[in-house]
């Protein structure tokens, strides 16, 4: 008796242990229809915001980025710029907004896509540029507790005697649900930089994300 007691605990225990992995990145990838429909749109953010026309699929530009490591850590991210599930969005009447590009894959494929993020936060925040008129630099950025693993920098450069709001900033977000990887852009010129919209930004794309792999399952 007592040792079809411990041969039950021991399954259960190790069933308990196994879905928390069985859930980071199990199920059937999403499809690029399936992505598109999971994607950020303005409604989500409000009135004020719009479809961005211009879809640049850009991040950090390697000037920005400023050393070789940050610039490479960066570049490992352009599969994800060429997405075809990706969204543009502009702040309407500011030069202003946020882009969000999403891939889906197997439990490896993300592993691989959590290194990214861990190399990019690791190689590019601490970066400094400053000049005698400018402080430049690049930052770590955290959007909370989201999706099942999230890194961020944040790159700025302001002109002290102009303004003490950024003339340039750009949050970029990497983050993972299940089986699905997404990369967030917000950006601002001219002081019109919303430092809250990348969280803001995480915290409604993971939930569309999750329902969309529920539907899918």
């Amino acid at each position: 008796m007592r040792s079809a007691i411990l041969g039950g605990l021991a399954a259960s225990i190790l069933l308990a242990s196994a879905v928390p992995a069985m859930a980071a990145g199990s199920g059937k990838p999403l499809t690029p229809a399936q992505l598109r429909a999971a994607l950020l749109t303005p409604d989500d953010f409000g009135d004020e915001y719009t479809p961005n026309t211009k879809r640049n699929r850009e991040a950090l530009e390697a000037d920005q980025a400023h050393t070789k490591k940050c610039a490479k850590a960066v570049s490992a991210l352009k599969p994800l710029l060429k997405s075809k599930a990706a969204v543009f969005i502009d702040k309407e009447g500011d030069p202003a907004g946020i882009k969000q590009f999403a891939l889906s894959g197997t439990s490896s494929t993300m592993a691989s896509w959590k290194n990214a993020g861990m190399v990019m936060v690791r190689d590019c925040a601490g970066v400094k540029a400053n000049t005698r008129t400018a402080k430049v630099g690049i930052t770590r950025l955290s959007v909370g507790k989201v999706g099942s693993w999230a890194y961020g920098i944040r790159y700025s450069k302001v002109i002290p005697e102009m303004n003490p709001d950024p003339i340039y900033a750009t949050d970029l977000v990497l983050l993972g649900a299940g089986n699905t990887v997404t990369l967030l852009v917000s950006d601002g010129y001219f002081a019109t930089f919303d430092p809250g919209l990348s969280r803001r930004a995480a915290e409604l794309a993971v939930p569309k994300i999750r329902n969309a792999q529920k539907t899918a399952s």
